[in-house]
């Protein structure tokens, strides 16, 4: 037997005055705003063909609060049911009774029963609605996206030399096209790469040699890029 929501709040339940305790209460503060999001989660999790018998599980709004916690905290399924065990703010959080301790299977049983599309369904009402609302200050603008899995190059000073003047060719050569003015520039980027292979593979006393005559070299490439 599962319900939508949990209506009485326990006599325990508490959050702290830390700084991550007042952003969860305020989360769910505004989450109670929209009880109309648990009618699209619980088509996920309550099977009408069921009989309302047996012990009581986790509430769909419990399943989504559980969800909401594992991603804030970033954490997995084992460490969210101690989470859940020890502490106080999480469990008020989760609207957990006194006798539910989710274990590490239960959490992910039942959490894997959301669907994407529901949880997707879910997103774009709050979305819309905290949009008419004006709720969310549009000065900043948050985006997550699938991390991937790639060699990065370390910043080397002969690399560091190449890419700016690489870059400020590009820019001048595209100054026109957003600004209306064409710069006449002699184009560097070929010696700067030849410059930039000889200190990468130079030995240790060249190179030490190379980096002590950089900013000049470096001032010399910028008044020839902008050379007339």
């Amino acid at each position: 037997m599962r319900e939508t929501r949990t209506v009485q709040r326990g006599i325990f339940d508490s959050y702290s005055k830390h700084d991550h305790g007042v952003l969860l209460e305020a989360f769910s503060d505004r989450l109670d705003t929209h009880p109309d999001i648990l009618k699209l989660l619980q088509a996920d999790l309550i099977d009408p063909s069921c009989k309302a018998v047996g012990c009581c599980g986790l509430s769909v709004e419990s399943v989504l609060r559980c969800l909401l916690l594992k991603q804030i905290l970033g954490i997995s399924y084992d460490q969210l049911s101690f989470h859940l065990s020890d502490s106080i703010t999480y469990r008020t959080f989760a609207r957990l009774s006194v006798q539910q301790t989710p274990s590490r299977a239960g959490l992910q049983s039942v959490i894997r029963k959301l669907r994407p599309q529901t949880l997707q369904a879910v997103h774009e009402k709050l979305c819309m609605h905290w949009h008419e609302q004006q709720l969310p200050e549009h000065d900043y603008i948050r985006i997550d996206s699938t991390v991937v899995a790639s060699h990065i190059a370390p910043p080397s000073d002969s690399r560091l030399l190449d890419d700016s003047v690489r870059v400020l060719s590009r820019y001048l050569a595209t100054c026109h096209r957003y600004t209306g003015h064409k710069v006449r520039f002699t184009d560097q980027k070929k010696k700067s790469k030849r410059l930039a292979f000889t200190i990468f593979y130079a030995k240790v006393a060249e190179k030490k040699h190379f980096i002590l005559n950089c900013f000049p070299a470096l001032r010399w490439f910028l008044n020839r890029l902008t050379e007339r």
